[in-house]
């Protein structure tokens, strides 16, 4: 039970810190996305006054990704020698997001991992049949459902810009632009201030089972439109980077079909 529920801590938690999960509750989404796929092509660089800051940081990295409306993300995590892999997109739909990732984990091979409007599904190889276990955290009278209790609410997109509300610290401009996967990206450093999470990011943390040291520090590259394109953080003997790609593009997240989900319990 305790994999099940760690899988699923790691997916939402890449998507969660400092960014994709990040929501402005309190300015309005654009109405539909944008091609921000040819944007990055398209804008004039932003002037020096543009730069992001720590007031503004959460904000226009928030605006970009909601107009763009999906993206592609691949992450690397290493610990203490052992490197584990996912992939997958993301689609930011009515307040929330659905995600369909795929990851490799030592000593467990390939696992899929999606989040459809509200439920868990969790392909877990030979140990699920090589199907997918459906999973409602709502659902009281499925024993597992307790185990999810407050994923859900990690998904949603407004609790993670509360929980970062005075946590950042500081936010710098590294340098000049460089080429990241053909795109042009400035690098800046951020600061967290951990004592200062709240909601579903401080739950990630305390779900993480090891206190944080009180800052957390990472580089972001970001492109001419605020998209991400790169993060990179090193931890407590963790390190984990993220590249992000198609942005804007029509991914397709959807839920498994009747005869991919396992109708045995996992347990």
């Amino acid at each position: 039970m305790r994999l099940v529920r760690g899988i699923a801590v790691l997916s939402v938690a890449s998507v969660g810190v400092l960014g994709l999960a990040a929501c402005s509750s309190d300015s309005d989404a654009p109405a539909s996305p944008s091609s921000a796929s040819s944007a990055s092509d398209e804008a004039p660089a932003k002037e020096a006054s543009s730069d992001l800051t720590a007031e503004n940081f959460v904000q226009r990295i928030t605006d970009a990704q909601l107009a763009a409306g999906s993206v592609s993300m691949a992450t690397t995590t290493e610990v203490q020698g052992t490197s584990m892999d996912m992939a997958g997109d993301i689609v930011f739909k009515d307040g929330s997001q659905n995600l369909a990732m795929t990851m490799t984990v030592p000593g467990s091979g390939e696992m899929q991992v999606r989040f459809v409007d509200g439920i868990f599904y969790m392909n877990m190889g030979e140990l699920s049949q090589n199907k997918f276990v459906a999973i409602d955290p709502a659902d009281e009278s499925n024993p597992m459902a307790s185990s999810f209790e407050g994923l859900t609410e990690q998904m949603d997109p407004a609790a993670s810009v509360e929980a970062l509300e005075g946590a950042i610290t500081s936010v710098e401009k590294e340098g000049e632009p460089v080429d990241v996967d053909g795109v042009k990206a400035q690098q800046y450093t951020v600061v967290v201030d951990t004592t200062k999470l709240t909601g579903s990011i401080k739950e990630q943390a305390d779900a993480a089972g090891t206190a944080l040291p009180e800052t957390l520090t990472y580089q972001y590259w970001v492109d001419a439109d605020d998209l991400m394109r790169k993060v990179v953080m090193d931890v407590m003997g963790t390190t984990m980077e993220m590249t992000f790609s198609n942005w804007g593009e029509d991914l397709q997240v959807v839920a498994p079909s009747a005869d991919e989900i396992s109708t045995e319990p996992l347990f």
